[in-house]
């Protein structure tokens, strides 16, 4: 565990003092919709089904795919959305 967590941390500080490595190590967020249609290409290059994707926007909050003006996935694995009224949709707070 102890291997795991010296390269994790070394692999983010060498990210963070040389932009080359960081590219590497974080792969930058790709596009899967984009003006309500979904990128089918992106969406297999990810592993990603219509089915998958859709339910990640309805936890969102989002009902209507008309309604996204892009959606990422982001490096981490998250997908991010940005809706047509321009405001960010992010997963609803878990309640206390």
């Amino acid at each position: 565990m102890a291997t795991i967590i010296f390269w994790s941390h070394a692999l983010n500080w060498l990210g963070f003092r040389f932009p080359a490595i960081q590219r590497l190590v974080h792969p930058r967020a790709l596009p899967l919709m984009r003006d309500g249609r979904l990128l089918r290409r992106n969406m297999k290059q990810e592993l990603i089904t219509e089915g998958e994707l859709l339910s990640q926007l309805r936890l969102q909050g989002i009902d209507d795919p008309a309604e996204v003006k892009a959606a990422y996935m982001e490096g981490d694995g998250r997908i991010s959305v940005i809706c047509r009224d321009g405001r960010s949709a992010g997963a609803p707070e878990r309640p206390l």
